[in-house]
């Protein structure tokens, strides 16, 4: 398949004359989910500890690169509440990307502060208004919008491929190729090599603030409990992880994928775990509720129905 996929790739890129490839991939963090450790030996998993604070509190990211190394800016999704007129509701849509007037005040000096694009909505799904928004931040502002074309290749996911979007996409000159479905693994250079350095850096992160904290409660008589992230930490922790990406493990995704000519370059990345002696004291302190093994700590958002859209 993935011969086949790229194979029709080429196709296009020599149809179109399209001298620039980008993949975009979402993936989702949930707070209240933190690792014991990586995957690091054959056929073993990776295990997870809940700590209390944030049940279902989590953020979507969509993630861009290209064929020149190249990352974009990060499109965020984090959960907000509805509220209960249609009005305010379609006024939070068109006015503050899905964010009620207050929440909006802490919201949009984040994105400038880690420049990034927030969006709020309350399953914190993507959807296709957010892609079509994507498209024209990313692609509608091209100087050679008019005479040249891109490709963008895009998981199989409804949000992306609705007629709106399909059309606007056409509109400003951009290829849409879907991703073969259950190949992504093999085809999509984001999962080939972009996405676990990214867990990685997000899992450091997490390890260093479980770190502080217990050291802090060191310090204090009371029962430790684990405090989740907050919603502009974890948009600073995306953010970073995603900016730390080096070039060559972008440029790796696409030379894997036989998308881009090149050997893969060896890159060097932390694996970061949760070592015997802070999972003592999480266990020793009662933060851990339970203990989960799920099937994708960061993956793709399950399809959504058209009417959430």
């Amino acid at each position: 398949m993935r011969a086949t996929f790229a194979e029709r790739v080429q196709q296009l890129v020599f149809n179109h004359d399209i001298a620039v490839i980008y993949n975009a991939d979402q993936t989702a963090v949930n707070y209240e989910y933190l690792p014991t450790k990586t995957i690091n030996g054959i056929n073993e998993k990776a295990v997870w500890v809940k700590c209390g604070g944030k049940t279902k509190e989590r953020v979507t990211a969509m993630v861009l690169a290209d064929t020149t190394g190249a990352k974009h800016p990060l499109f965020l999704v984090l959960r907000t509440t509805k509220s209960k007129f249609k009005a305010v509701v379609q006024d939070s849509l068109k006015q503050r990307q899905g964010f009620g007037k207050l929440l909006w005040k802490s919201v949009e000096p984040l994105q400038v502060q880690y420049d990034c694009h927030i969006y709020g909505n309350p399953t914190a799904w993507w959807n296709s208004k957010i892609s079509l928004e994507f498209l024209e931040f990313n692609f509608a502002r091209r100087l050679d919008r008019a005479t040249k074309k891109v490709l963008l290749l895009w998981d199989d996911f409804s949000a992306h491929f609705t007629d709106k979007v399909v059309a606007y996409a056409k509109s400003i000159n951009v290829v849409l190729e879907r991703i073969p479905p259950r190949f992504t693994w093999i085809c999509q250079p984001a999962d080939v090599a972009w996405n676990r350095p990214l867990k990685s850096r997000l899992r450091e992160k997490w390890l260093d603030l479980l770190r502080r904290q217990i050291q802090r409660s060191k310090t204090t008589t009371s029962k430790f409990k684990m405090q989740p992230p907050s919603r502009s930490t974890v948009v600073s922790w995306f953010t970073s992880a995603w900016s730390d990406l080096p070039e060559s493990t972008i440029l790796n995704g696409f030379v894997a994928c036989h998308l881009l000519v090149g050997e893969v370059q060896e890159v060097v990345d932390g694996e970061g775990f949760v070592d015997d002696d802070v999972l003592e004291e999480l266990m020793q302190g009662l933060a851990v509720e339970e203990v989960i093994d799920p099937a994708s700590d960061i993956g793709h958002c399950d399809d959504i129905p058209e009417s959430q859209q």
